[in-house]
């Protein structure tokens, strides 16, 4: 029988955060899944009043070097607050589309990476040295 080993992620890291308003979050989400040619309604993970998507960089071997060492990558992650319902509806090119939400709190990485989105508030630009 084969030793099992589990080495769960040590650090995931965001490169850039974008908080929208609810109808926003929903319809930035068709459109980036439109843009792919995706012709499947995509499900949006949602975890203690955060919904959010995740968009990742390419497997490039940089990428999975990290991974395989316990750092993950995620290119951006878009966000919005709301309390949980089986679906969201918006209106793209004049079609009514109900984008389905569901709970994703079986993932450890999600529920700190919610975790840390609940808290987050968009940084200000730093101060301009000498000031």
């Amino acid at each position: 029988m084969p030793k099992i080993s589990y080495e769960p992620v040590e650090e995931i890291v965001v490169h850039q955060i974008l908080e929208y308003d609810n109808k926003t979050f929903f319809e930035e989400v068709m459109r980036q899944n439109l843009s792919q040619q995706l012709t499947v309604i995509p499900t949006v993970n949602w975890i203690d009043g955060i919904a959010f998507s995740i968009w990742r960089f390419s497997d490039s071997d940089d990428v999975v070097k990290e991974a395989l060492e316990g750092k993950l990558h995620f290119f951006a992650v878009s966000f919005t607050r709301l309390p949980f319902q089986a679906n969201f509806s918006v209106n793209i090119a004049n079609q009514d589309i109900k984008v389905p939400l569901k709970k994703a709190d079986n993932n450890p990485n999600f529920v700190s990476l919610a975790a840390y989105l609940k808290d987050f508030k968009s940084e200000t630009k730093p101060a301009p040295q000498g000031a």
